[in-house]
């Protein structure tokens, strides 16, 4: 909320800026989905978000760290809950992006601006997410890190695109 009002107190009012960063962050998750969808066509894995919404459905129960998540017991609507997750973390980050750009920089979005921003963002998967679901920092017990942080960059890169492209759509 209180990156809605940065935005809001100079770009319109708050309600024009939680919209904003709705659409811009719609745009931009669907931007990764997309991206991730292709990969999977390809035979890559990608992400799981029934597991990530086992993590969050964990949460309340106070278990944030799993050894790894698939061996937590499942949840019922743990596939909705990780997406509904998903881009609601999306619609925060563009809020976030669209703060930052607007009060902090005091710039229209760039696409270099929004891909920096993007993969700034690493630190929370590789740093947060990964470990928590305990895939290790930088997905290190994976089968195959490398593939994995290459998944997570990517991703993050299309995120960023999508940023660039949601601000162009509300322009």
């Amino acid at each position: 909320m209180i990156v809605v009002s940065m935005i809001g107190a100079s770009w319109g009012g708050p309600e024009k800026a939680a919209i904003e960063a709705l659409v811009v962050g719609i745009i931009a998750t669907l931007a990764t989905d997309l991206w991730l969808w292709l990969l999977q066509i390809f035979g890559v894995p990608t992400a799981d978000w029934a597991l990530v919404g086992r993590w969050v459905a964990w949460m309340p129960r106070g278990v944030f760290v799993h050894r790894p998540i698939a061996s937590t017991p499942a949840i019922r609507g743990e596939l909705a809950i990780g997406w509904v997750f998903h881009y609601g973390v999306g619609v925060a980050y563009a809020a976030l992006y669209l703060a930052i750009a607007r009060s902090v920089l005091a710039s229209v979005p760039t696409l270099i601006s929004a891909l920096v921003f993007a993969i700034a963002l690493l630190v929370v998967p590789w740093f947060v997410m990964q470990p928590a679901l305990g895939s290790g920092f930088f997905a290190a017990k994976t089968p195959r890190p490398s593939v994995a942080r290459i998944i997570s960059v990517s991703g993050h890169a299309a995120f960023g695109v999508g940023l660039y492209l949601g601000v162009i759509a509300i322009s």
